[in-house]
């Protein structure tokens, strides 16, 4: 036999991808009357897409209300705060995805595209389709369950794609850019007791404060300020949900060093002083005593 004949698989292939999709969450809830969704902060590696198939429904993003009618959706971007409420007279059913899909560097790719907000969805029926085919091979079993899984999800990521048409260009072409951000929000993150300036959390980034201000603005819809007073205030309510240590306290452990600036902010965000909301979320049963 002859010893230089070609190999197959020299060959070009026709079709190959290096991505890894990783489902934090994939769900339909719904039918509760006491359905809510507490203030949270979505990881910054994440984005969420969340379509109210039913019922009424307030989403609050980063402090802007979206409300909500069936066939709508709104997305969660990395580092947002969030929040959901329901008419209890018309309790919702929503389909809720949180998921990145990373390449071999690691990061999300879909953080690198312009999501709007908020979207009407043109074929809800199809996209309710695809989103019920998703949730019942998650709940196959078999041999080949994974293969199943993954094909349902990138065929419902892939036609969602095309019914959003999310810009490609969000970071300027260069997904550096994203990747400023994403690092910026955790590097702040174990620093919010610390007495941190706009100029300074620039400057750990590698940026210039101007230049740090737009991007950041871009990609997350709020600017640093204002996204790091709210990294605090949430921080803040999650520790008042502890009988441990005091107001004060808990406000310079949060990066307020004015215990009155700190009660004012506090009660403008959350609608109650600080000392008012822990006893409510401790009557209510949110401590574990």
């Amino acid at each position: 036999m002859p010893d230089d004949l070609p190999y197959h698989h020299d060959w070009k292939p026709q079709f190959e991808t290096s991505l890894g999709l990783r489902v934090k969450w994939f769900g339909q809830w719904g039918g509760d009357p006491d359905w809510s969704i507490e203030p949270s902060r979505l990881g910054s590696d994440l984005i969420c897409f969340f379509y109210l198939k039913k019922g009424s429904c307030t989403v609050e993003i980063n402090g802007v209300p979206q409300q909500l009618i069936p066939g709508e959706m709104v997305v969660w971007r990395g580092g947002d705060v969030f929040s959901a409420t329901q008419d209890s007279a018309k309790p919702q059913t929503s389909l809720s995805a949180c998921l990145s899909l990373s390449r071999d560097d690691g990061s999300n790719v879909l953080l690198r595209h312009g999501y709007e907000r908020h979207y009407g969805l043109q074929d809800c029926k199809s996209y309710e389709r695809r989103f019920k085919r998703v949730l019942d091979a998650l709940k196959s079993g078999g041999r080949w369950r994974n293969l199943h899984v993954t094909g349902a999800l990138f065929d419902w990521l892939a036609e969602l794609q095309e019914a959003l048409a999310p810009d490609p260009g969000v970071a300027g072409g260069n997904p550096k850019t994203v990747h400023h951000v994403l690092a910026a929000q955790e590097w702040i993150q174990k620093r919010l007791s610390e007495d941190v300036s706009i100029t300074s959390w620039a400057k750990a980034c590698g940026l210039n404060a101007d230049y740090f201000s737009r991007l950041f603005k871009t990609n997350t819809g709020t600017t640093p300020k204002a996204w790091l007073i709210e990294a605090r205030l949430q921080r803040a309510a999650r520790m008042l949900a502890y009988p441990e240590g005091t107001v004060e306290g808990i406000a310079e452990n949060c990066g307020f060093n004015c215990p009155f600036h700190f009660s004012r902010s506090f009660k403008r965000r959350f609608g109650l002083p600080p000392a008012s909301y822990r006893r409510i979320r401790q009557v209510r049963g949110f401590v574990d005593s």
